[in-house]
């Protein structure tokens, strides 16, 4: 291999006074050039290359590549050597301030991040025994029977306190505030939370009584005549269901508001709402309300039966159980109103009249048909809706599917399991699936209408629909007996009038008669009597004369 000549070798410039070179290098930055390199002319022979000027070409480029960054290090870095002074010059003669541009600022901010919410304020709940035992006083002639007792009437106590508490929040924190900030009107407030003023002081009334009934020991002898003057007072809660329906599906509506959803959502983080929502709170006034049958059971249960207490008990369980029994048959029939003004109608003809006769809702819910088709079925008191599920401006709604079937032509044919086959049109070719828990509604004229075969979710669901559909039936043949029996009534008591009417009549006339023939007999025997004198008179003043 040919070796390189010194002449044609690069050398760097002898460095002598270092500060002075590098202020020249720094005024001279931008001039500044690296001298070019040029290949060395070599003589080679076409056929004669080796391996080594390979490696030495490599080499003679690493080389000046490193030569390139050392002269550029040397030029932007201090040396060693250079003092403290000329340090700083050289280090601000070279920093350039870069203004921040607004992304940059803008990618340092952090995003913003909402607070965790707050933990839940828990309710604790206290027993009668718990609470005796906070006070000290525990009295030992009480039997098992009596603290039972005891345990019932606290428990009946301390719920009348948590739900006048929760009464109390819901009409500050939500009705007030949102009645300030017009997140809703007059109106639809009145229509969501219903007559809540009027509930608050009802069980605030019961609390106060039922503790002023309590003896000094903590003990509660007699609580019968006390529910028997307060449970009327739950009148209000007929108003409070039956509105539940309305407002319920007003609220539904209200939460695609985005001011109103955020302001629920930050009151169910709050403590106070003990991470509950604004219809949770409302429906439990409704929970509480359908189980005072059963607390005032559950006192009677661990009452002496020849105590005193125990008529009074019973009363009240008659008397709640009566008002409960009004509460579900006007809010039966808000839901009957509800829902019938959800159900529309293709065509006029599709209307049926006994839907608009209907008073009462029976039953409703999601079932299948055979062709594994979601339907919204509705059994009324008067007819049965089979519906699809649809979306009106907005709302959700009901369409009729098929001809409604009246009550009074209603077949119910329950189905076994495995007896019904899925006829979807991809299952068609196929062996099919069978399907459980079916049973088919139909007319009992089949050409007045098409039948359905409805498929429930569980066993649990299907015995519900049969039983509902079943009692209905029985409800409307007992209607039409007690028609039928209350016609036959009028007839019979028509055709006994009219007996009676005849029978007096024929009497009156018989009577008449026999008095009229009595009269002429009369008449006659008296007429008899007279010429039988007469004749008497004239013989014997014959026999005078002759003699």
């Amino acid at each position: 291999m040919p070796s390189m000549d010194d002449e044609n070798v690069f050398r760097l410039p002898e460095i002598k006074d270092e500060k002075s070179c590098r202020r020249h290098s720094v005024i001279g930055l931008a001039n500044f050039e690296l001298p070019s390199l040029r290949k060395r002319k070599r003589k080679v022979d076409e056929d004669t290359l080796s391996i080594q000027s390979f490696d030495v070409e490599h080499k003679k480029k690493s080389r000046r590549s490193l030569l390139r960054v050392s002269s550029l290090a040397n030029l932007l870095s201090p040396s060693k050597g250079s003092n403290k002074r000329g340090s700083d010059g050289f280090q601000r003669s070279i920093s350039f301030k870069v203004p921040s541009s607004p992304a940059s600022s803008k990618q340092s901010l952090t995003p913003y991040k909402a607070p965790s919410p707050s933990p839940a304020k828990r309710r604790l709940s206290r027993t009668w025994s718990d609470m005796m035992t906070t006070s000290g006083i525990i009295p030992k002639e009480l039997s098992h029977r009596d603290i039972k007792k005891q345990e019932a009437i606290y428990e009946l106590y301390q719920g009348e306190k948590d739900l006048a508490e929760d009464l109390v929040n819901v009409k500050k924190t939500y009705h007030d505030s949102m009645k300030k900030l017009q997140l809703l009107s007059d109106g639809e407030l009145q229509q969501i939370f219903g007559p809540i003023d009027s509930l608050i002081p009802v069980h605030e009334d019961l609390a106060m009584k039922l503790q002023n009934n309590r003896r000094p020991d903590g003990t509660t002898d007699r609580v019968g005549e006390v529910l028997v003057d307060w449970v009327p007072s739950l009148k209000e809660y007929v108003t409070f269901c039956s509105n539940q329906v309305f407002g319920k599906a007003l609220l539904d509506e209200k939460l695609t508001d985005p001011a109103v959803e955020d302001f629920l959502q930050r009151c169910q983080n709050s403590p106070f709402s003990r991470k509950l929502d604004l219809w949770t709170l409302l429906d439990g006034a409704r929970s509480k309300f359908i189980k005072y049958p059963l607390l005032i059971k559950s006192i009677k249960k661990y009452t002496q039966t020849e105590d005193e207490d125990t008529h009074y008990l019973n009363e009240a369980i008659k008397l709640s159980e009566r008002v409960i029994a009004e509460a579900d048959k006007m809010t039966g029939e808000a839901k009957c109103r509800y829902y019938r003004s959800r159900i529309s109608f293709l065509y006029d003809d599709d209307k049926c009249e006994a839907l608009e006769q209907s008073s009462m809702l029976v039953c409703n819910g999601t079932l299948k048909n055979n062709k594994s088709s979601k339907l919204y079925v509705f059994l009324f008191d008067k007819v049965l809706v089979v519906t699809r599920m649809a979306n009106h401006g907005g709302h959700q709604g009901f369409q009729l599917y098929r001809q409604p079937i009246p009550v009074d032509e209603l077949v119910l044919t329950d189905l076994k399991d495995g007896e019904v086959k899925m006829g979807s049109f991809r299952s068609a070719f196929g062996s099919g699936q069978t399907s459980k828990n079916v049973f088919r509604v139909s007319f009992q004229d089949s050409n007045k209408g098409q039948s359905h075969t409805l498929i429930a979710t569980d066993e649990h669901d299907k015995r519900q629909w049969v039983q509902s559909i079943q009692k209905t039936l029985s409800s409307m043949k007992r209607e039409e007996g007690d028609g039928e029996e209350s016609i036959s009534k009028t007839t019979t008591a028509a055709s006994t009038t009219t007996a009676s009417t005849t029978a007096s009549t024929t009497t009156a006339t018989i009577t008449a008669k026999t008095t009229a023939s009595t009269t002429t007999a009369t008449a006659t025997a008296k007429t008899t009597a007279s010429t039988t004198t007469a004749k008497t008179a004239a013989t014997t003043t014959a026999t005078t004369t002759t003699e």
